[in-house]
């Protein structure tokens, strides 16, 4: 082997070695997101009375930092973000007077905002080529810090002898843990959650350069107000959130 093809062997193991070389870089991160839970029970109908309730998306917003480790199209990307999810409830009861036959009729709507610091451990690969195109994956770790919940109660009645105050209204924290006087996560003036969520994301995102966009969804695994001592509870679910992200990477 000649001097000169020694030293371009050894530029080129040099150009390999350099391209799967492990980087570290720190980011922000600032995204909004369309946030629900799954809905367990929508009606039910007994003796004289009858309820109805469903579910609706929020917006909120999440906000945090990422660290990227990175090795050729691969990137390790765990990041610990202040993150709002929720849902809006509305609902509805009827209660029937079964002597007169008048009825009292309650429609209300409450939107509850649980605040979590979360913890997402994705997995991102970059698309060959140079269109900065990635997919990423991963599971997340989530735990309450705090939330609230805001109601709004509209009252009416058919019977002309008897008042009701038309509208009521109310805001409350939420409480992570369980409702010891009930046995249930969840109640009629106090929200309760489950204090510690899990689950997974899965999404698509570009990169170029410092800035990262991305677009996922999360779907959580632990149903936050069902508990064994309450039995089921019209308002239980899972968390589902679409996300929409951007992040800069500092060099």
């Amino acid at each position: 082997m000649t001097k000169s093809s020694g030293l371009l062997v050894a530029f080129l193991l040099s150009t390999a070695a350099a391209s799967a070389q492990t980087t570290y870089r720190l980011g922000v991160r600032v995204g909004g997101n369309l946030a629900n839970t799954t809905e367990k029970g929508t009606a039910r109908t007994i003796i004289n009375a009858s309820s109805s309730s469903s579910k609706s998306p929020i917006v909120s917003g999440q906000v945090g930092v990422v660290l990227a480790v990175e090795r050729g199209k691969f990137a390790f990307q765990p990041a610990l973000l202040f993150s709002q999810k929720g849902t809006k409830i509305k609902a509805s009861n009827t209660i029937a007077d079964p002597t007169t036959g008048y009825e009292f009729r309650r429609k209300g709507h409450t939107t509850v905002r649980y605040s979590w610091l979360e913890m997402p451990l994705n997995v991102v690969y970059t698309l060959p080529g140079e269109t900065g195109l990635q997919v990423f994956a991963g599971p997340y770790v989530a735990v309450g810090v705090g939330g609230r919940a805001r109601t709004t109660i509209n009252n009416s009645t058919t019977d002309p002898g008897s008042y009701t105050e038309p509208i009521t209204s109310y805001s409350s924290k939420i409480t992570y843990g369980r409702d010891e006087t009930t046995g249930s996560t969840a109640s009629i003036r106090n929200f309760y959650s489950r204090r510690f969520d899990t689950g997974f994301n899965v999404g698509l995102g570009y990169r170029r350069g410092p800035v990262q966009v991305q677009a996922g969804y999360g779907v959580g695994l632990v149903n936050l107000y069902y508990s064994k001592a309450g039995g089921d509870n019209e308002q239980s679910g899972n968390n589902r959130v679409a996300q929409l992200t951007g992040t800069y990477f500092f060099k």
